[in-house]
């Protein structure tokens, strides 16, 4: 298939000529480059739903990118409080930030704020919001991409043998219902024998060894794959797997204690969601936002699966900042993307 690339930034060159570049100059800083018809400078908030260290990277490299473009950032953090989001979304807006970047607990439930913060001239750039807008763009982590793909995976690791599944619970948000149904759906299409898939209800490791036992318990080694929909519960597996107990383990989001799980044999594969493509698209979103530059309505970062075979050629979070990385946007049957780099 012949990938069909457009460069946003040159259908516009006339107007504006945008490209965030990890170690472009002399520094390895990034930088902007615009034309001298747009001088405006960003003054982005990004409005997170709960804590989480891929939030933390993400936003870090958000705030480089804005910083060394000349502009300035600020993040809230919900705790998957709506209430406490649509305040945070409400502060920023009088703080005087012109972008905003909002992950939402409930996309229902910020519309109201945002349609609010817009009506102040706030450009909006929403993540994985796919109701409501218009946004100036929404930067999309392809969470059922990731649910399917790894369904995917298990049934040519595992065939008619039984699965069991720690879904996420709803009040989680919509990203992680996307992973769920992407996985439900492929377990039904490639014929997944999911034997349990009960809801988790915590988020720690803890939580994710006493799963891990009870399913040890109940099924042993007639068990022969896991699949769970964040890393962090997957983290258990060191403290319940052994040689009677040891089912093919996939899980998403490719935190580096699982490549390292991946890389000792205990788990088999995590789906990566770049989140160096999704912090550098949304910084160049934000600056085409403000330089009114018109973009797709949704820009997707595929997902990639990072095992065995590519394990040793991860980038580690502390390098990834420093990871050379250009914006480009392709499409696909008329879907855009973002071409992700070197990070497998």
């Amino acid at each position: 298939m012949r990938l069909r690339l457009t460069l946003l930034a040159g259908v516009v060159a006339a107007t504006l000529a945008i490209a965030y570049t990890a170690a472009a100059s002399p520094t390895g800083a990034a930088k902007a480059s615009a034309s001298a018809a747009c001088k405006t400078k960003v003054n982005l908030g990004f409005s997170e739903p709960l804590p989480d260290p891929n939030y933390d990277l993400i936003y870090g490299m958000i705030a480089s990118d804005i910083k060394k473009a000349g502009g300035k950032t600020q993040k809230t953090q919900a705790n998957l409080d709506p209430n406490k989001q649509i305040a945070d979304i409400q502060s920023m807006v009088s703080s005087g930030v012109n972008v905003l970047v909002v992950a939402p607990v409930n996309p229902q439930s910020v519309q109201p704020a945002l349609d609010a913060a817009r009506a102040k001239g706030v450009k909006l750039i929403g993540a994985d919001v796919f109701i409501g807008g218009p946004y100036a763009t929404n930067i999309a982590s392809s969470p059922y991409d990731a649910g399917y793909a790894s369904a995917h995976y298990l049934a040519r690791k595992v065939g008619t043998g039984q699965v069991a599944a720690i879904l996420a619970p709803g009040f989680a948000g919509p990203v992680l219902s996307a992973r769920n149904q992407g996985f439900l759906d492929g377990a039904a299409n490639f014929g997944l024998n999911v034997v349990d898939k009960p809801i988790a209800t915590g988020f720690s490791p803890g939580d994710g060894a006493r799963q891990l036992g009870a399913w040890k318990a109940k099924y042993g080694s007639s068990l022969k794959g896991v699949w769970i929909f964040n890393d962090t519960l997957a983290l258990a597996a060191p403290s319940v797997f052994d040689s009677s107990f040891s089912p093919t383990l996939v899980s998403i989001n490719g935190d580096p204690p699982n490549v390292a799980m991946i890389k000792s044999g205990i788990e088999s594969a995590v789906w990566n969601l770049h989140p160096e493509a999704l912090a550098h698209a949304t910084a160049w979103a934000a600056q085409n936002a403000v330089c009114k530059v018109e973009m797709p309505m949704n820009i997707y970062v595929p997902v990639t699966r990072i095992d065995a075979n590519n394990a040793s050629k991860w980038v580690s979070w502390t390098d990834l900042p420093k990871l050379p990385f250009t914006t480009k946007i392709f499409t696909i049957h008329g879907k855009s993307f973002v071409k992700i780099g070197k990070n497998p």
